[in-house]
């Protein structure tokens, strides 16, 4: 496996995860969903996307490291430099730079599920 390979495909990665988290928290305010019911829902669709990228990064036999910190990276170093890109389409991906307590909670529960997701032994 080659390094340059793991870095292009998690730097891939974060790009969909960011634009995923984006569009996860435009759903939940679409639907109308205040206060506790919305964090509870941003933290279902944090897990699932936490196992979502887990799935994906073993699929493609990246190094198990890859899924959290692709989590990390597309919740916190995308968004801005997305920001920074002068083009309507990016800007309407890219989500402010500060993380929220509701945020900040959202990504951990993304971090531990993909973390459990990897430690679980595949079927033989």
């Amino acid at each position: 496996m080659s390094g340059s390979r793991s870095v292009f495909l998690g730097a891939l990665l974060a790009l969909g995860v960011a634009i995923l988290q984006e569009a996860l928290v435009r759903l939940v305010e679409a639907s109308g969903a205040r206060d506790q019911p919305a964090v509870i829902l941003v933290l279902l669709l944090a897990a699932f996307l936490g196992l979502l990228t887990a799935v994906v990064v073993r699929a493609l036999r990246l190094p198990g490291a890859v899924a959290p910190t692709v989590l990390v990276i597309g919740w916190i170093v995308v968004p801005p430099l997305l920001k920074a890109i002068p083009a309507p389409v990016t800007h309407s991906f890219a989500s402010d730079a500060s993380l929220t307590a509701p945020d900040a909670v959202a990504l951990a529960v993304a971090v531990i599920a993909a973390a459990v997701t990897l430690g679980v032994q595949r079927e033989r």
